[in-house]
């Protein structure tokens, strides 16, 4: 009998996995991606366009953006409304975002400050410790 069984006679090592394999080697199956992510995913790849004789990579949603203000100014009536509309959205949703605040608060001010001189300590000692370790050298 060997040294690795039970008193059964069965091996313990049997209905475990060799040494540099895995028993799951497809690994978790990824999580489906939602409708809304497949088409973030797919603008924000990249594509190459040519422009004024360069070439350069912007993402779809870039170019996408670009043909229907190219489009917009050839004076198609449809493109010209979509164009607008876009716009118009854009600029109502960047004015709904919250502006950052102008000033930090009283107590956010004591916080970086006593952060910031926290920090100035500590390049000091180690601008000392970098003179003194020179010093030391010659």
């Amino acid at each position: 009998m060997s040294t690795n069984s039970s008193d059964s006679g069965r091996d313990l090592n049997s209905g475990r996995f060799q040494p540099g394999q895995s028993g799951n080697r497809r690994g978790r199956p990824r999580k489906p991606k939602t409708v809304g992510a497949a088409i973030t995913g797919a603008f924000n790849e990249k594509v190459q366009i040519s422009e004024r004789g360069r070439r350069r990579k912007i993402t779809k949603l870039e170019a996408t953006a670009k043909q229907i203000a190219n489009q917009s100014a050839s004076g198609d009536p449809r493109i010209v409304k979509l164009g607008l509309d876009l716009a118009q959205k854009a600029e109502e949703r960047q004015s709904r975002a919250p502006a950052a605040p102008a000033h930090l608060s009283e107590t956010d001010q004591q916080i970086a400050d006593r952060l910031i001189a926290r920090l100035q300590k500590l390049l000091m000692e180690n601008k000392d410790e970098r003179k003194s370790d020179s010093d030391n050298a010659n």
